[in-house]
């Protein structure tokens, strides 16, 4: 088995609109099915709610409302990644999982210019592997810009 290290971006994969996304994983907590979620009035549109996850409070955010301004039913195949940067955690609610992509980093590229600048300032790179591109997400800039504490 190939041993990973700094060279390597590891990196969780999923779906939003019929394209890869990842997370590095040192932020990912855990990956969940959809639990109970309590809906919080004027709150940003695209946060659903938050769970009681063990005892823990955590805001749900649906990024497919983030950052593609439409909601998508929860289904079967849907997910919550549970991250955490510093002080904050919160929940990503994702179409669905598809695997941990082992990410040269090397392989990492910025992303294209010509992505709109809403969703650019969410995106750390762009990985090249030979089944698919994964978009990686900066997940500090996400959680900043909305102001989660959780």
């Amino acid at each position: 088995m190939e041993s990973f290290n700094s060279e390597y971006t590891q990196a969780v994969g999923f779906n939003l609109e019929n394209e890869t996304y990842g997370i590095d994983i040192l932020n990912v907590s855990e990956i969940i099915k959809p639990i109970n979620i309590t809906f919080i009035p004027n709150t940003l549109d695209f946060v659903l709610g938050v769970i009681n996850l063990r005892g823990k409070i955590i805001p749900i955010v649906d990024l497919n409302k983030k950052f593609f301004d439409k909601f998508k039913d929860i289904t079967q195949d849907s997910r919550i990644i549970v991250v955490s940067v510093e002080d904050n955690t919160v929940g990503f609610l994702v179409d669905r999982i598809k695997k941990i992509y082992h990410i040269n980093n090397q392989n990492i590229e910025n992303s294209p210019e010509t992505v709109n600048e809403n969703i650019q300032k969410y995106i750390k790179g762009v990985g090249k592997l030979d089944e698919a591109l994964v978009i990686l997400l900066d997940v500090n800039t996400i959680l900043k810009e909305g102001g989660y504490k959780s």
